[in-house]
């Protein structure tokens, strides 16, 4: 029922392999984590469209190359009480965080970052290639995204992935597009989620995840309403 956020973002550096080991660690059985394309279109682990918050880099992700993005400190910006442990951290590619997934044995909701309309196609493309080349385990995979554009691109590329809506909101028609695209999931922002949202997505037949949920305490409520997978920072709490 849990996700780690971003790997585990308040215990080890985000979007990183050391975030999906330490959710692994917690007992986690999914992560939830950020791509998009480099300069040189390799799929990339990180949720920015620059790299200055979380690296001690500077500049968009789009125009840096592998081999740049591999040069930075995926740690340098991390303040949690492990932080001496990653000193070597890198930015992942998609391929190396999934082949980690595989061998720990956990499901990947993959976030499709979308900073511009002009990136769906291209990300989409290298995403659906690299699952492919890799025969990664479709049942341990979840595309999501915020722009209904991108999950109908992976429909058309790839419908044998399950796919999710990323909302904060009861966007108008969303049911009838959750049906058109056949949608696996809803992930709701848990601070928006009403009990009768739940009622009516769970009626739908889909599967509810809230992001980013980070008190234990209401975790028993969410369950109570029908919630399927609770995203949080802290998978050791829950």
């Amino acid at each position: 029922m849990i996700s780690g956020h971003r790997g585990a973002r308040a215990l080890a550096p985000e979007n990183t392999l050391a975030g999906i080991k330490k959710a692994a660690e917690c007992g986690t059985t999914w992560v939830e984590m950020d791509v998009q394309l480099s300069a040189d279109r390799v799929p990339v682990m990180i949720h920015d469209k620059t790299v200055n918050r979380c690296t001690n880099g500077r500049g968009s992700v789009g125009k840096m190359s592998l081999e740049t993005l591999k040069q930075l400190d995926a740690n340098a910006k991390f303040s949690g009480a492990d932080k001496d442990l990653y000193s070597e951290e890198q930015i992942p590619t998609l391929e190396e965080a999934l082949l980690l997934c595989e061998q720990l044995g956990i499901t990947m909701n993959l976030e499709i970052k979308i900073h511009r309309k002009t990136e769906v196609l291209p990300l989409v493309e290298q995403i659906v290639k690299t699952v492919k080349q890799l025969n990664f385990p479709l049942d341990k995979l979840v595309f999501s995204s915020f722009d209904l554009g991108v999950l109908t691109y992976c429909k058309t590329l790839y419908p044998e992935v399950r796919r999710g809506l990323i909302t904060s909101k009861n966007k108008r028609n969303m049911m009838r597009k959750a049906q058109e695209l056949s949608l696996y999931s809803i992930h709701y922002d848990q601070s928006k989620l009403t009990e009768n949202m739940a009622t009516k997505i769970k009626a739908a037949g889909l599967q509810l995840h809230i992001w980013t949920m980070n008190e234990p305490d209401k975790a028993a409520m969410f369950r109570s309403w029908g919630v399927d997978n609770i995203i949080t920072d802290y998978p050791n709490q829950f």
